[in-house]
């Protein structure tokens, strides 16, 4: 390959030297490269994409085509944002795992964080039982209304926006996830605050407030009848967003201003609502995750684990009519591609 310099000077590289060079760079640098000289152009392009199917790749996440926007070097460098972005990536794996057997039974000693931040989710006075081969052939952790496991403190509180991603199934008045413990504030995705009683409320989604009841929250309309869904949780003030297999339940109301210390999974802050139900898999992003890296991790979520998905193509609109809640529900929805 040939090259000439702004000073005139003429340079020739072997194509695979060229071709081992881009592949280790990032897509700024590459970016720059492909302004720089013409006739790297090409290659860089195609080193991006190239760069973009191995980081998907270690994301467990496959690429859709109707989610591309923009030139390889473009949605590589939106990847790249999404992956520096993941704080805690837990998941029911056996080999993610540290099981403990009792008896004929095994329990989940430890969960080992798959991100690379050293974010793993430990017991705390009652370890989940493991179940292989639950969901899709896959191993789960099941919370059984005592078991919690806890991350230790990050090492300095989260702010917003956060993006949490959970596959899990819950039965009644139950909290999935919050924070840290009795001096953390409140950081909840919960089936719970109903507006008035019911066996298996909606999913409800605040970083509102510490011990009372919050005074911002954001409710969407699956109920916790013991069903497994994939729920992304987007705490962003009043941006905020909840999803529940692909479908936007809510959005644009505040939920809170709270920081995020840690994570309490199978139970809420104080220790009082615990899960009833089971977890396979739970991502933490320090960020607002863009519309179309969410679709994509929650449709490769959704294959993974052979959950149903649909992919809306519009935030909902909050009905005139409506109550306390901007709730949208599915009946009302266009949904675009099904998974």
């Amino acid at each position: 390959m040939h090259f000439r310099s702004k000073s005139g000077a003429d340079f020739f590289l072997d194509g695979l030297v060229v071709e081992c060079i881009l592949l280790n760079l990032k897509a700024d640098d590459l970016h720059s490269v492909s302004i720089t000289c013409r006739s790297l152009r090409f290659p860089a392009q195609a080193a991006a994409h190239r760069a973009l199917l191995l980081l998907a790749e270690s994301l467990s996440c496959t690429l859709l085509r109707h989610c591309e926007r923009g030139s390889w070097i473009s949605q590589l460098r939106e990847w790249e944002a999404v992956r520096q972005a993941n704080l805690v990536w837990l998941n029911g794996d056996e080999k993610a795992v540290v099981l403990v057997k009792q008896g004929d039974q095994q329990f989940v000693k430890c969960c080992v964080d798959q991100s690379g931040n050293g974010n793993s989710a430990s017991m705390y006075m009652r370890m989940p039982a493991y179940k292989p081969d639950t969901i899709n052939g896959l191993g789960v952790l099941e919370f059984d209304g005592a078991s919690v496991l806890k991350t230790r403190p990050f090492a300095e509180p989260i702010p917003q926006p956060i993006t949490l991603m959970v596959v899990a199934r819950a039965r009644g008045d139950t909290t999935i996830v919050d924070s840290l413990g009795p001096n953390s504030s409140r950081f909840e995705l919960c089936h719970g605050y109903p507006s008035g009683w019911h066996p298996s409320p909606e999913i409800c989604m605040t970083a509102s407030g510490h011990d009372a009841s919050p005074k911002h929250s954001l409710r969407g309309s699956t109920r916790g009848t013991g069903d497994w869904h994939i729920y992304t949780a987007i705490f962003d003030q009043r941006r905020s967003e909840v999803f529940v297999d692909g479908f936007c339940e809510a959005s644009g109301k505040n939920v809170g201003n709270n920081s995020l210390d840690g994570l309490s999974i199978g139970c809420d802050h104080n220790g009082i609502f615990f899960l009833i139900g089971s977890l396979a898999e739970l991502r933490l992003y320090k960020c607002h995750i863009p519309p179309q890296q969410r679709i994509q991790l929650e449709a490769s979520l959704a294959r993974r684990y052979g959950l149903p998905y649909s992919a809306t193509r519009e935030v909902p609109v909050a009905p005139k009519t409506g109550g306390r809640f901007a709730c949208a529900f599915r009946q009302t929805r266009v949904s675009g591609e099904t998974y």
